[in-house]
């Protein structure tokens, strides 16, 4: 497959695990803040709001298990973009009362059907 191809394949992969996870967290009662929040080169997917909890949500989808779990992709690099754009989105939002965490939602296909595995405070940044 080109890559060109590849590269779309993936953007839409991507993008329906985003819409999968905006459910799921919308079903257990979050309200979506924001979609690919950006400060600069660093992005959050989603950021989401439950109770006095503000959650930076990194969503990871896999088709196959041949790159292994969805949140070996999320390594310590990519937790200190997310922290970035956090900083950026906590300095400008108005949310004095909030809690802030960093979720994931990981997403894998088996047979065309999502699991969706769903960890609250999944990394700090020190």
């Amino acid at each position: 497959m080109a890559r060109t191809k590849v590269n779309r394949y993936n953007q839409v992969l991507g993008r329906a695990g985003e819409d999968y996870a905006v459910e799921f967290l919308a079903e257990r009662g979050f309200e979506i803040l924001a979609r690919n929040y950006r400060c600069g080169r660093n992005e959050i997917d989603l950021i989401a709001k439950c109770g006095n909890i503000i959650s930076f949500v990194e969503v990871k989808t896999r088709r196959t298990a041949a790159f292994g779990h969805p949140t070996e992709a999320i390594t310590t690099s990519k937790q200190r973009e997310i922290a970035k754009a956090a900083e950026c989105y906590i300095r400008a939002a108005h949310h004095p009362d909030a809690l802030y965490r960093f979720d994931v939602v990981a997403i894998s296909f088996a047979n065309g059907i999502p699991t969706i595995e769903f960890i609250e405070d999944a990394f700090r940044i020190f």
